[in-house]
């Protein structure tokens, strides 16, 4: 049984996970995210590439933002300065290493 998806006006089709479309009236194949780059980078450009040329083949893995709770209170970290993590304290930021914000919420006795 064939699995028909449509990307940006083609049709890719699915059979035993190899994904094909016709693209510039050529046949590629390859996986999802190859022929989605495949059929991109031709609406894009106008420029043929087989799915094969790009470098990423697989689809990332999402990753959240990481958080941990210290007494009863959310402390998340910043994915933009690592080694930082932040609390909202009363609407107000409080930000900085993971040890000094749970000695800040054990001298200020804060709890949910």
């Amino acid at each position: 049984m064939k699995k028909r998806y449509s990307h940006r006006g083609h049709t890719i089709e699915c059979k035993d996970d190899v994904y094909t479309s016709i693209v510039a009236g050529r046949s590629v194949s390859g996986t999802m995210l190859g022929v989605k780059q495949c059929i991109d980078w031709w609406s894009d450009t106008r420029i043929f590439r087989r799915p094969a040329e790009f470098e990423r083949q697989s689809f990332r893995t999402a990753t959240g933002p990481s958080s941990e709770v210290y007494k009863g209170i959310q402390i998340m970290s910043d994915d933009k300065q690592p080694g930082l993590w932040y609390i909202l304290v009363r609407g107000q930021l409080l930000k900085g290493p993971l040890p000094k914000i749970k000695q800040f919420i054990d001298q200020n006795a804060l709890s949910r």
